[in-house]
């Protein structure tokens, strides 16, 4: 079984995507809007009270089914924009001012490792 953590950021934002409003454009150059219902990984999604724009009208529908492979792109909601996946540190971390790979002592730590190190010889 495949866990949250093994997909990607865009499966993942697909997911947080669901009962909001979106828009998809398909191969064809259709656009279609509505509530994204359900969603795969894969891509496969599920639109609820679609509306289909092909070239100059609009057919309205109840459920539309995509398969993944057939998108070209989604718009999202800017609201995801703040969702906790693109959060950055961990909010138990007290030390979030570290920039990753200094080390849990910074730059003092480093300076400290390189005396001991004289010392040692």
């Amino acid at each position: 079984p495949q866990t949250l953590s093994a997909i990607g950021i865009p499966v993942k934002l697909l997911h947080e995507s669901e009962k909001h409003s979106i828009t998809v454009k398909i191969k064809k150059d259709n656009f279609i809007t509505g509530e994204l219902y359900n969603s795969e990984d894969n891509w496969n999604i599920i639109i609820k009270n679609a509306t289909v724009f092909n070239n100059d009208q609009e057919i309205k529908i109840g459920y539309l089914f995509i398969r993944g492979n057939q998108i070209k792109f989604i718009i999202v909601p800017e609201i995801l924009k703040n969702s906790p996946m693109f959060k950055i540190f961990n909010e138990n971390n007290n030390i979030n001012k570290i920039p990753t790979g200094i080390g849990i002592f910074g730059r003092a730590g480093a300076a400290n490792s390189t005396k001991k190190s004289t010392e040692w010889k």
